[in-house]
Formats: C-alpha cells, structure tokens, sequence
C-alpha cells in the first residue's frame, strides 16, 4: 500500500519489517554472503588485527634498550639489538684510561663489585671481566652531586651529575690484584634522610670481590 513503512523502510522488495521476525537481508547483502561467506569477514577482522599488533611491536623491537651505566638522559639507539650484544670492547687495561666504559663496550657483562646506599644515594664499584677496569657509579642522586672512584692515590676519576639522577665515572685499569675505593657527594645533602650537606657515602672493593665467571 503506498506510504507503508515496508515501502518506506525497503524499496527494493517491499518487505514490512515492523514485525517481529527476523530481517530479511536484501538481494544485495545476500549476494555478497553467498559468494564469501562469513568466513571472509571473520577473516578480515583478524588480519586487520594482527597488523595492528605488528604495526606497534616491530618498531619497539628494533629499538634496543637503554644501557644500564647510561647518565644524564637517554643514550643514541642503537641499529640493533643483535649488533650491540656482539660487538666486541674496544680496549684493554691501560688503554682504557680515563675513557667511557659505554662508548667501549666495556659495559656489557660488567658486574657491580660492591655497592652502598644512604638516604636515596646509591654508590657502586663496577668492574668489566673483559676490560678489565673499574668504574664508580652513583644512581638516586641530584644535580650537583660527584662520584669518584680511585685505585691510587694518584689514579683517581670523578664526575658530577649535571641532569637526571644517575651518573658514572670514566675508568681506572684493573690488574690481576687491584683495591678500588669509590665516593658519592651529596652535595646539598638530604634532609628527609637526615643527611647534611657534603655527606659521602664510601664504598671499596678488589679482586678478591669478582664473581666467579
């Protein structure tokens, strides 16, 4: 009849759909269901999924990871995971004087010899297996403060943290039999710990604290 809701709603067949029974899909829709199937939309909705998810991971896996004895902000990224890992140190002993243990390689599979803690200063002696040196680092510390590690009274390294909360020294060679003392600062001191200002943390270590390999 014309003006009814069937002609209104479905001008294609006519049908009244203001009863209780299920819709009937128009010749189009069914059309397009015949020839794929509910399993092509099915289909559709996990590989547009499954993009998306490797859309967000393949990025964040080449990425790398922040070094562990990196100060003062985030480090340069590096081409990948696998490349750094096998990179070889860069030096040995005495060449490693005075240079960063990061920009070395003498970083990876260093292990901390001893470590120390007062208020939320954290002072540490690391040493590398493979360069064989030391480095003193210093984490939950604030702008200002030093660390410094020595091996003699003449062989000494220090650095002051300058953003951020951690920092590290450069390092000192490592002999078969070494004694390693290393200083956190804190410069204004921290009242929350009752720490004054110009409090050191004091921390020491040797060859006799590397552990077995």
């Amino acid at each position: 009849m014309p003006g009814s809701r069937g002609d209104a709603d479905d001008p294609q067949d006519g049908t009244d759909h203001s009863g209780p029974g299920p819709r009937t899909a128009p010749p189009v829709e069914r059309s397009w269901l015949k020839r794929h199937g509910p399993e092509t939309l099915i289909g559709s909705v996990i590989v547009a999924a499954v993009t998306t998810v490797l859309t967000v991971a393949i990025p964040l896996l080449a990425g790398g990871e922040r070094d562990d004895d990196r100060g003062g902000g985030a480090g340069p990224a590096v081409p990948s995971a696998v490349t750094a890992a096998t990179e070889p140190p860069t030096c040995t002993m005495i060449e490693c004087d005075g240079l960063d243990p990061k920009d070395t390689h003498c970083d990876r599979g260093a292990v901390t010899l001893a470590r120390e803690l007062a208020g939320s200063m954290q002072v540490s002696v690391r040493y590398s297996p493979g360069c064989r040196t030391v480095w003193g680092k210093l984490v939950g510390a604030e702008e200002g403060d030093t660390i410094e590690i020595a091996t003699s009274p003449t062989k000494k390294e220090r650095k002051a943290v300058h953003t951020g909360h951690t920092q590290y020294t450069a390092m000192l060679p490592a002999g078969r039999t070494f004694s390693a003392q290393a200083v956190g600062t804190s410069l204004k001191g921290q009242p929350s710990h009752d720490l004054p200002p110009g409090n050191q943390v004091r921390i020491g270590a040797g060859q006799n604290d590397i552990p077995p390999l």
